[in-house]
C-alpha cells in the first residue's frame, strides 16, 4: 500500500519537475532582455536609428578633422561651415595704399601713443581703430615744405618759381573752394610735380568740426574737385587748424577707415601770427625750431595776404640746405606727425 503511494508521489514530483523546466526554458531569454544582460546586449544587432537621432548626428560638429580634406586633394568638398573655423576672416589687402586692413576699436586700457613709427606701426589710444602702414626709408635728415589755403593767383606762381630755380619739391594742401576758382593753378602746381593734399573745402571751422562725418564729408567733396582737375586723388589730408583741439579719436577713425592719412607739422613759419608777418621773422621762427630734428614738416601758407612768407621762401631753403636736409614730398609713403592733444579725447 505504502509503495503505490509513493510511486504515485514520484509520479507528480517527476512531472513537475519537467513542468518546471519546461516553463523555466520558456521564460528565461526573455526575463534576461527585459533586464538589460550585457552579454545580450553585445550580441545582438541593435536597431537602426530613428530619423531623429540621424539628424542630430549630422547637426553635431566635428572634430578637428577638416586636414583631411587637404591631404585628400578634394577641398571644394569641405563643408563651408567648418572651413569658417580654421580660416581668418579677415580679408588680406596687399595694395601699396592699404597695406592691413582697419583694425577693430582698441580696448579702454590701451596706453596712449600719439605718432606713427617710421616702421608704419599706428598709434594706439582706446578706441582708436588705425591700420598699420608701410612708409619709405628716408635720408637722414629730411625737410617737407608744405603750403596750406591754396591756391591764390597773387602767390602760388611765385612760389613755384623759387621752388624750380632751387631745384626742390613741395607739398600743397589745398581748398577745394580754391580749386573751383583757380584750376589752372592746380593744376600747374602737379604737372611742376609738387605733392598735393586735401585741405577740406571751406576752411570754415563751425561746419568742420561738427562731427567726424562734417570733416569726411569735406575731404570728399575737394576730393572730387581736385580728380576732375588733375586725374588724382590725393590720400594726405591737413587739417585746418590742425588736429590740436579740434579731433578725437572718431575723426582719426573717419579718416583711417577712408584710407586717408591725416598731417600735422613740428615746424611752424608763424606766418598766421598777424595778418602780415615780416619775412626776416618768419625766416628766425624756422631757424629756431630746426635744431635737433632728423625729419621736419613745415607749416606755411599760400593765400593772397601771405606775401611776406613767398619773400622769406629763397633763404628758408637755403638754411636748411645748409643744415644738411634734403627736400621731400608728403605721400601716404611718409609718416605722419601728428598732434597728441586728438588721442586724449
Amino acid at each position: 500500500m505504502w509503495t503505490k503511494h509513493q510511486q504515485k508521489w514520484r509520479v507528480i514530483l517527476v512531472m513537475l519537475v519537467l513542468l518546471t523546466g519546461v516553463y523555466l526554458s520558456g521564460c528565461q531569454p526573455t526575463k534576461q532582455t527585459q533586464e538589460g544582460v550585457p552579454g545580450l546586449e553585445t550580441t545582438v544587432p541593435s536597431p537602426s536609428p530613428t530619423p531623429e537621432l540621424g539628424s542630430e548626428r549630422k547637426e553635431t560638429p566635428r572634430p578637428p578633422e577638416i586636414p583631411q580634406a587637404s591631404t585628400s586633394g578634394q577641398k571644394e568638398k569641405v563643408d563651408p561651415k567648418l572651413s569658417t573655423e580654421t580660416s581668418p576672416l579677415v580679408p588680406v589687402d596687399e595694395s601699396d595704399n592699404n597695406p592691413a586692413p582697419t583694425p577693430p576699436p582698441a580696448l579702454p586700457q590701451t596706453p596712449i601713443h600719439p605718432y606713427y613709427d617710421l616702421g608704419g606701426a599706428p598709434p594706439s589710444a582706446p578706441g582708436l581703430a588705425m591700420r598699420v602702414r608701410v612708409f619709405n626709408v628716408e635720408p637722414p635728415k629730411i625737410a617737407y615744405l608744405t603750403f596750406d589755403d591754396g591756391p591764390y593767383p597773387g602767390t602760388t606762381p611765385r612760389i613755384l618759381k623759387i621752388l624750380q630755380d632751387e631745384g626742390v619739391k613741395a607739398t600743397f594742401f589745398v581748398l577745394g573752394g580754391q580749386v573751383e576758382r583757380y584750376p589752372d593753378l592746380l593744376k600747374a602746381e602737379f604737372e611742376q610735380g609738387q605733392g598735393i593734399g586735401n585741405h577740406s573745402y571751406s576752411h570754415d571751422y563751425r561746419s568742420l568740426y561738427r562731427s567726424p562725418e562734417a570733416f569726411l564729408a569735406e575731404i570728399k567733396q575737394t576730393e572730387e574737385l581736385i580728380f576732375r582737375t588733375i586725374g588724382t586723388r590725393p590720400q594726405i589730408v591737413r587739417a585746418p587748424g590742425g588736429t590740436q583741439g579740434h579731433f578725437h579719436v572718431n575723426y582719426y577713425n573717419a579718416l583711417d577707415a577712408a584710407d586717408y592719412l591725416i598731417y600735422d607739422w613740428n615746424v611752424s613759419s608763424g606766418d598766421t601770427a598777424a595778418p602780415l608777418v615780416p619775412a626776416n621773422q618768419l625766416i628766425h621762427n624756422i631757424e629756431t625750431q630746426v635744431p635737433g630734428k632728423s625729419r621736419i614738416i613745415i607749416l606755411m601758407h599760400d593765400a593772397g595776404a601771405k606775401v611776406t612768407t613767398v619773400d622769406a621762401l629763397p633763404q628758408i631753403i637755403e638754411y636748411l640746405k645748409q643744415q644738411g636736409y634734403t627736400f621731400g614730398v608728403l605721400t601716404p609713403k611718409v609718416a605722419p606727425i601728428l598732434f597728441p592733444g586728438g588721442f586724449h579725447s
